[in-house]
């Protein structure tokens, strides 16, 4: 089974990446085959860029998802909602063949703050459901204050949080085998 890693933020230090190796790593020891893609050279999508064709990156993103069998979406909440990275990659893969119907997804989210991204789950979810995907919701992995659970280097220092995302692991491959199975 082939689980694809997107990260909504573009920092190189941030802690949603850090989660989303977390997540992988565990996803991994349950048998899955992950592959994390970048979005820090996916184009802004654009109507006229599009009418001359999907750029190489975008198309690289595309092909990204269209080969794996579940996506895990990490991302942080920045106004309320998701970020313009996430934003721009759910233009991309909803256009010309929209990839997103029946894809299976599982978003997660943490930040510095007390919130632990509820909003840009919502709003990412929605996005996703609106163009056909499945959105996997339970269990909620979404994490306030970060620095309570996670060190500088990602490493995961609260047994409860690992916990939580060997059950996330658990339940997305779970649950991606019952909707991909053939009749």
């Amino acid at each position: 089974m082939k689980i694809l890693g997107i990260c909504g933020s573009l920092r190189k230090e941030s802690w949603n990446l850090k989660l989303l190796k977390n997540m992988l790593a565990q996803t991994a020891e349950k048998g899955g085959e992950t592959n994390l893609f970048d979005l820090t050279s996916v184009p802004m999508f654009h109507p006229d860029v599009e009418a001359q064709g999907i750029p190489h990156e975008a198309e690289a993103l595309r092909d990204a998802v269209r080969e794996a069998d579940a996506i895990i979406i990490a991302c942080p909440e920045y106004n309320g909602s998701m970020t313009a990275t996430l934003k721009n990659a759910i233009e991309w893969l909803s256009r010309r063949g929209n990839l997103l119907t029946n894809q299976i997804f599982f978003i997660i989210g943490t930040g510095p703050g007390r919130s632990g991204c509820p909003r840009m789950h919502m709003h990412a979810s929605y996005s996703l459901e609106s163009e056909g995907a499945y959105v996997l919701h339970q269990p909620r992995v979404l994490l306030p204050n970060v620095a309570n659970f996670m060190d500088n280097n990602g490493n995961i220092t609260d047994p409860e949080v690992t916990d939580l995302l060997s059950q996330a692991a658990e339940t997305l491959i779970d649950y991606t085998k019952r909707l991909t199975a053939p009749d």
